[in-house]
């Protein structure tokens, strides 16, 4: 298999080409995104993102339609040129960006398609009284803060004229591993023709990319600078910077509706055609989406917009006081806002002796700044229940959860209040909230990671799912695999009642051609004879600041088909069947390992680590072995009755690689002592 000039050259160093491309990862794009209509370049940084023998060996992909992309220079490994291609009527917005090379499909990074004209920054412009002079406005710039950097452009701009000037810095790259608090976080600062400081942006409320929202007070020419808040500057800090009169919405009212209606929305921001319009949420909705409006063409920013099945109400005032507390009748979502600083919100209900119910606010996930605090008080005012914050693990992307959730069950028939406030004291048109009254609602929700695996013609792949339980939520959840092509052949799975994780398989036929899928792992449960089903959300691990790992949400499954290399795993266990172990009985795996010429290395064979009361015999095949067998052993330990997938792994370390491979997944349940079958 082809593997590169790279490749070549090692070997004139006298060293062995590896057994198994590398899988590419993106570091940064730049520029991270373009404009409607137009063909340009961006270049790609990494590791191993191109593999430099051959143009088409090497691709880039867009999500969504109307971009294109084409690599066109792939001379060192880590770095590729791109040309993209964006159709003047492509959809405005957030698209994901990877690369694809004979090692498999890179993780994402995100690239945006806009609207506005658009220019790369030009250094030298680190110094104020050098700036880079701006076109015409409105503007995008693509630029990026590196070694301890300060970007500064100069603009002419008329009195009277509401600009807005936006950066998207974390917006593309949500977490850095090695970097302190994690992100790259932009403030924005301007000057008038004399250098003096006229106004500042370091954030937007709780979001650390600035929006600064600049009312020209004179005609003239003005500077801004752009710079890390803490005078960082690395590559990777790529920055989009808008600056124009454009629209630009920044709060609605309520932040969500019901499904199946049509709901009358207030509107705020700036340089907006109107204050109200209408959101149809269909019976299809998400459980939130973006919404935006249009003026002169231009698509203003958008916002978040939460959908549900729970009968709606607004928020009535006066009701500040325990004596005023509106009174509502659950189910029900309550939307409402502390509209001034000291605001507080009452809301009184009647329940039965212990009725069970689950109180939770929705702001700050729907960017609200709302840092909100429930309390629940009986008709003497004595306080039953409270909570500040609650961690949602289904939020990745919320480093400060503020929103308030509570399970509270009501000591007796009565009426009970409900206050929300927000912890700091603050308040305004833009604290909204969408609080929920309703019982508990068992669901869950099903996520796989890492959203970008490989596999092998002819081999094997291990996909690991993870089951997120809502409302005590204790059933088995069924896995299956749907839009796979022909011949390709995938596991089932099962996530037992009170277990969290599983792994399923997927096996590609010997003459699978390479490429990109993009299966759907699908998650269902019965529940008193009722039917849940949730497609299962891909999502990549990355690490924030040295310490803290995010699940953070992608489009879809991005499974690459690539060339077979080095070796793979089979077991002699016949497919299709459950294997039914009793506890204090072992379980042998034939296994056997085919090599490539070059693959003369061996392998250490073992399991995927099982379930509590299982354990494995491991077997190592050196390289003039390929035949053995793993042993499982169920123990007194194991629980009775429970479903597990058995997943057996080789690992081949050859030089400085460690190449591992799977065989399809063995599906075994325990029973209990002197039980044993196969099904």
């Amino acid at each position: 298999m082809k593997i590169g000039t790279v490749l070549l050259f090692l070997l004139a160093q006298g060293a062995p080409p590896p057994l198994e491309t590398p899988l590419p990862a993106i570091t940064y794009v730049f520029p991270a995104g373009g404009q409607c209509g137009r063909t340009f370049d961006v270049t790609v940084f990494g590791t191993n993102v191109v593999v430099t023998d051959k143009l088409e060996n090497n691709s880039a992909i867009i999500s969504g339609g109307g971009v294109t992309a084409k690599v066109v220079e792939a001379k060192e490994v880590n770095r590729a040129r791109v040309t993209v291609t964006i159709a003047r009527d492509a959809e405005p917005g957030e698209r994901e960006f990877r690369v694809l090379t004979p090692g498999g499909v890179s993780n994402r990074y995100r690239f945006m398609v806009g609207q506005l004209p658009e220019i790369n920054e030009v250094e030298p412009n680190s110094e104020k009284d050098k700036p880079q002079v701006l076109p015409a406005l409105p503007v995008l710039i693509n630029g990026q803060i590196t070694d301890s950097d300060r970007d500064y452009f100069r603009f002419r701009a008329k009195a009277g004229e509401t600009l807005v000037l936006a950066v998207q810095g974390r917006a593309l790259l949500s977490y850095i591993a090695n970097a302190v608090p994690g992100w790259f976080d932009p403030i924005l600062t301007v000057f008038d023709s004399r250098g003096r400081e006229l106004q500042y942006a370091d954030d937007f409320r709780f979001k650390p990319d600035p929006v600064m929202v600049f009312k020209v007070p004179a005609d003239g020419e003005y500077t801004l600078e752009l710079r890390d808040v803490i005078f960082r500057g690395r590559p990777d800090f790529v920055y989009r910077l808008s600056i124009g009169a454009v629209p630009y919405l920044t709060d609605i009212f309520p932040l969500g509706g019901r499904l199946n209606a049509e709901v009358p929305v207030e509107i705020s921001g700036v340089n907006l055609p109107f204050e109200s319009m209408k959101v149809a949420v269909p019976a299809d909705a998400p459980r939130v989406r973006q919404v935006s409006v249009k003026k002169g063409g231009l698509v203003s920013s958008g916002v978040k917009f939460a959908s549900g099945d729970l009968p709606e109400v607004r928020e009535a005032e006066p009701n500040d006081q325990r004596v005023q507390a509106q009174r509502i009748e659950f189910p029900v979502v309550v939307n409402g806002r502390i509209d001034k600083p000291g605001d507080v919100d009452h809301y009184v209900f009647g329940a039965k002796a212990g009725q069970r119910l689950v109180l939770e606010v929705f702001a700050r996930r729907l960017d609200s700044p709302l840092d909100s605090m429930i309390t629940v008080f009986n008709a003497r005012g004595d306080v039953l229940a409270e909570n500040d914050d609650w961690n949602d693990p289904n939020e990745a992307l919320v480093t400060h959860h503020a929103d308030s959730r509570l399970v509270f069950t009501c000591p007796s028939a009565a009426d009970y209040t409900v206050r929300i406030k927000d912890v700091p004291g603050k308040g305004g048109p833009e604290y909204a909230y969408r609080l929920s009254i309703a019982p508990p609602q068992p669901d869950f929700a099903v996520r796989i990671i890492p959203d970008n695996p490989r596999v092998g013609a002819g081999e094997t792949t291990s996909i690991a799912v993870t089951a997120v339980r809502k409302d005590n939520f204790d059933f088995d959840i069924k896995l299956t695999v749907e839009g796979l092509p022909q011949g390709f052949v995938a596991s089932e799975g099962l996530i037992p009642a009170g277990m969290t994780e599983s792994r399923i398989t997927i096996t590609a036929p010997a003459n699978a051609a390479t490429g990109v899928l993009a299966p759907r792992v699908i998650g269902t449960a019965v529940v008193d004879n009722r039917t849940i089903r949730r497609v299962a959300e891909a999502a990549e691990a990355v690490q924030q600041a040295f310490a803290y790992t995010h699940n953070v949400p992608t489009r879809n499954l991005s499974l690459a088909v690539v060339k077979a290399s080095a070796y793979d795993l089979s077991t002699s266990v016949e497919p299709g069947k459950v294997f039914e172990i009793a506890q204090d009985t072992e379980f042998p795996i034939p296994v056997k390992v085919r090599r490539e010429e070059r693959a003369k290395a061996g392998v250490s064979v073992t399991t995927i680590r099982a379930a509590n009361g299982i354990t494995v015999k491991s077997v190592f095949l050196a390289a003039d072995k390929d035949e053995g067998t793993v042993t499982l052993s169920v123990t007194q330990d194991a629980r009775v009755g429970v479903q597990h997938n058995i997943i057996v792994m080789g690992v081949m370390r050859s030089g400085r690689e460690t190449i591992t491979r799977y065989a399809p997944a063995i599906p075994i349940r325990i029973l209990p002592k002197q039980q044993a079958s196969a099904k």
